[in-house]
């Protein structure tokens, strides 16, 4: 019997659990659909495998961590989503077509296009298409794998979204449709430190993880399995994480009604996303525009006249040790010395931007 969604909520600080359930565009549909809406074909075999593989990575590294302490290290959160700008793409909708596989690895092509040409606005579209019907053929059904989309994506290649754009229903490949570039190469990170640091240092990556029913009431919070049973097996791209939470920041691909506008947090351990399923890294070269060496401070500099408006100290600071005004040195402390320093090397750097933030500084 489906689950109730009061019955839900009262489950989840009972269980200890402290996400928030509410009914949601993907709670509405029926059972049918959102198990349409899957599409990671994996066998049990598989999972039993990449958890033994898993559970061994992760033997070796502690016994190479506690030899070699601070040699395993990434930063204890990173979210791409705001880090030095929004490297992530817009939330698609795969609907009613288990093309979870897809959406996850170009999802995560398209983030990874922004931070190799160092450019968060660069917002590539490529299509999900392509890679699912002429990757995997009539696949709505039954979904598809993350090895054979990530060769696909290396030796075919990946398309813009306008050659070859998006429907939910089974097609034949699209023909005359030209590659816009391959992918140089992909592997998979098992243990967490390999995961944690290809995230931080590299961008998202393609993860796999297991679907219960109470996860299409997801709104908020870090998700815990509470209640529900198995829907099966969903694709997602990996966005970030936080120790502090304790959990994994994801890209799902059910529109932004779902979920934080289309993103989720999940709980380490939480349903086979990191037990049973390998995260999956690609590598790949800017096919874009990069910055100018200074336009990769104009966010920075926003940044700081935002905090100025708030903040008369660090206003006052900044005024004397940035634009020379008034003439009268004001007492700074320490940290907004640092960002006054700061400041002053950019704008020697990039002396076009000194009179529009003095003049925004007032």
């Amino acid at each position: 019997m489906p689950i109730k969604l009061e019955s839900l909520q009262a489950q989840i600080p009972k269980k200890g659990h402290d996400w928030v359930a509410a009914e949601t565009s993907f709670s509405a549909l029926p059972t049918e659909a959102q198990t349409q809406a899957l599409g990671l074909s994996v066998t049990k075999e598989e999972l039993a495998k990449t958890e033994q593989a898993v559970n061994a990575v992760e033997a070796l590294q502690s016994e190479v961590s506690s030899k070699f302490a601070g040699t395993f290290s990434a930063p204890a959160a990173i979210d791409w989503r705001n880090n030095g700008g929004d490297f992530t793409t817009p939330v698609k909708d795969q609907m009613s077509c288990g093309s979870c596989v897809s959406f996850a690895t170009i999802g995560t092509i398209e983030s990874r296009m922004n931070i190799a040409c160092k450019n968060p606005n660069l917002d590539p579209n490529y299509s999900e298409a392509f890679l699912f019907y002429c990757g995997c053929g009539n696949c709505c059904g039954g979904g598809w794998n993350f090895a054979p989309a990530l060769d696909f994506c290396k030796n075919t290649g990946v398309v813009l979204d306008s050659a070859f754009p998006y429907t939910p229903v089974d097609q034949p490949c699209k023909p005359g449709v030209t590659p816009a570039f391959k992918i140089t190469g992909w592997s998979s990170a098992l243990s967490m430190a390999d995961r944690k640091n290809v995230i931080a240092s590299k961008g998202p990556v393609v993860a796999g993880m297991a679907v219960f029913e109470d996860f299409s009431f997801y709104h908020s919070g870090v998700y815990k399995h509470t209640s529900g049973v198995l829907r099966g097996y969903h694709a997602v791209s990996v966005v970030g994480y936080d120790d502090n939470l304790q959990c994994w920041i994801a890209k799902n691909s059910w529109n932004t009604s779902w979920g934080d506008n289309g993103f989720f947090k999940i709980g380490y351990g939480e349903c086979q996303i990191d037990t049973n399923f390998a995260f999956y890294d690609v590598t790949l070269e800017c096919q874009g525009p990069q910055p100018t060496p200074c336009t990769q401070y104009v966010a920075s500099l926003k940044q700081v006249l935002t905090l100025a408006r708030t903040n008369l100290a660090l206003r006052r600071c900044l005024r004397y040790y940035v634009c020379g005004k008034p003439s009268i040195p004001p007492l700074c402390s320490a940290q907004h010395l640092a960002v006054a320093k700061a400041l002053v090397k950019i704008l020697k750097l990039c002396p076009q931007y000194r009179k529009a933030f003095c003049d925004a500084l007032g």
